[in-house]
């Protein structure tokens, strides 16, 4: 019965959020070490972003929080493309999904340079928390759009692959009223 509920759970969480509960999983031992091992060369990130709307090109980071007894950091590492994909739509007799660009970035050099100066802060031994995001801007204001679908793939190594940080979540711009 427990084994059940526990299922249960797992499955009603997992279609309520839009990060996959592989993901969670996969990042839950993720600590100092591993950050301090990633190589910042094998660092991307995909954004799928459902037509017509386009992401500003220049205006994509990524981006990292420090928290410690000493206060609150935030480091930007700029990303460049390198990789637009354009995926058409599929209609399907349950389910259909609108036609989507997919944008591959990596760390631009100078963000490599400031992601090895900041891997160096976690060898201090002092504790702190961290988090990690990616921003984004559209080219266009989302006014004509009603409803936009987002996913946010991010790869820390080459032989890991990507893992889903956000699949296919609502993004609403519609009046409210």
């Amino acid at each position: 019965m427990i084994k059940f509920l526990f299922v249960f759970w797992v499955l009603v969480l997992s279609g309520c959020t839009s990060i996959p509960i592989s993901t969670m999983l996969e990042l839950r031992n993720f600590n100092e070490q591993s950050f301090v091992a990633l190589n910042p060369v094998e660092i991307r990130s995909k954004i799928r972003l459902s037509e017509p709307l386009s992401l500003d090109l220049a205006k994509i980071t990524l981006s990292l929080s420090l928290e410690n007894e000493k206060g609150f950091r935030n480091f930007t590492f700029p990303l460049v493309l390198e990789n637009e994909n354009k995926i058409a739509a599929l209609d399907g007799f349950f389910s259909s999904q609108p036609a989507n660009t997919e944008y591959t970035f990596k760390l631009s050099d100078i963000a490599i340079k400031n992601f090895v100066e900041t891997q160096k802060l976690f060898s201090d031994g002092i504790k702190r928390q961290a988090s990690f995001s990616i921003g984004a801007s559209f080219n266009q204001e989302p006014q004509e759009v009603q409803v936009a679908y987002i996913s946010i793939l991010l790869q820390l190594k080459d032989e890991e692959g990507f893992f889903t940080l956000l699949d296919n979540a609502e993004a609403d711009f519609g009046q409210k009223g």
